[in-house]
């Protein structure tokens, strides 16, 4: 869940264990049925589902991030974590 606003994200395993949920569901590791009931669950409670490949990709804005990340993700911008 995000620091702000209503996001969240969804993935296999931990965040960066794979390339993505397209990565994750061709290696068997995300059930393609179980992605549809999380995404449907955060979409009732509001929330709107963040790809984890969006997420890994650079953010270029103003910020802080860059004396606390290698390379500030909009992951990290939006929710706190650098990895």
């Amino acid at each position: 869940m995000s620091k702000f606003g209503s996001l969240a994200e969804v993935c296999a395993d931990s965040p960066g264990a794979f390339l993505g949920t397209d990565e994750a569901r061709e290696e068997g590791a995300l059930d393609p049925a179980d992605l549809a009931t999380v995404e449907r669950a955060l979409a009732e409670l509001g929330y709107v589902s963040v790809p984890e490949e969006l997420l890994e990709s650079d953010y270029e804005g103003p910020s802080a991030l860059g004396h606390f990340a290698r390379r500030p993700t909009w992951g990290s911008r939006f929710f706190g974590t650098v990895w």
